[in-house]
Order: C-alpha cells, then structure tokens, then sequence
C-alpha cells in the first residue's frame, strides 16, 4: 500500500491544462470529430427549439418549453460547454487536499473527508511525465494528477514496485 497527500497549485492547473490541450488536439481525425459532431448537436439544438417554440401547437407550454430547454442544452454542448469549467471551479475547492491510498487492485481517495473506493488496474492506469505521476481508475472516468514534488522517495519507490509487479503478472 501507497499513501500519497498531495494539493495542487495555480501553476500545477496551468501546466495539466496546456497538456491537456496538447493532449485534446492531438490528431486531425479526434478534431474533424470533434467539430462535426458540434455541428450536428447544435444544429440539433437550435431545430429542436425552433420547432417548440414557433412550430408545435402551444395546448401544452410545458412540453414546449421542455423541448426548448432540451434544444438549447443541446446547442450549448454543440459549442463544447463554454462556461462549465468556471462553475466547477465555484463549486469546490480546487486546492484541497487529497489523500490517496493505493493497493493491489484499488485506490480509495479521500477528497474533503469523504473517502471513495476505485477498481485499479497498475498495467493501464499509470503514467508520468517529468513533473507528475497520472493515475487512472479502470472503468470510471477519474484521473489524479498527483505532483512529483509531494512524493517522497519511499513513496515512489512503493508506487513503482505495485506498477512493476502488476506489469510482470500481465
């Protein structure tokens, strides 16, 4: 077992979000996608609240202005979610600290004192580059970012052994 606690800074935000954009673009065919499919999703959106507030009979303004909702919902993740990121950040703590407990095959994190258990698997859900380790559950869709400055040594010598040893069992 490994435990990490670690927080970010602003400057650990600022370098995850350049790679992460390095990371999103990377690729004509994930882009031609990626602007196709918001087309499509926002021309869908924008159909379907036309259609609900100037084509469908107004007997029932409820459904209309479901249809709208669900139109300009559409239409606004047509154009990627502008605006989420800065409600995320308004709803929790982006420099809290987090506690990590990493085993065999699990990894229980504990982000403002409530504890979460992950399915792990070492072989896929580890990677690092020069300033962080990144770590990722097996079918849930979090990831951590965890600073190499707040690893002690023992600690990454831990780490490195769970990602080894589950290498050479694959």
């Amino acid at each position: 077992m490994v435990s990490i606690t670690y927080s970010l800074t602003p400057e650990d935000y600022a370098e995850l979000e350049a790679q992460f954009e390095r990371e999103r673009r990377n690729g004509w065919g994930r882009r031609v996608w990626r602007v196709a499919g918001g087309g499509i999703v926002g021309f869908l959106g924008v159909f379907a609240t036309w259609q609900a507030l100037f084509f469908f009979p107004w007997t029932f303004p409820s459904h209309n202005l479901l249809i709208a909702g669900t139109g300009l919902l559409m239409l606004w993740v047509g154009l990627q979610v502008p605006g989420l990121r800065w409600l995320l950040q308004r709803l929790s703590d982006p420099y809290a600290t987090c506690e990590l407990r990493i085993y065999d095959g699990n990894i229980v994190s504990m982000h403002s004192g409530k504890p979460r258990q992950y399915r792990w698997r070492a072989a896929r859900g580890f990677k690092e580059n020069e300033k962080f380790f990144f770590l990722r559950a097996h079918r849930d869709d979090v990831r951590w970012a965890i600073p190499k400055r707040a690893v002690a040594p023992e600690q990454e010598m831990r780490l490195r052994e769970l990602v080894l040893r589950a290498s050479v069992e694959k």
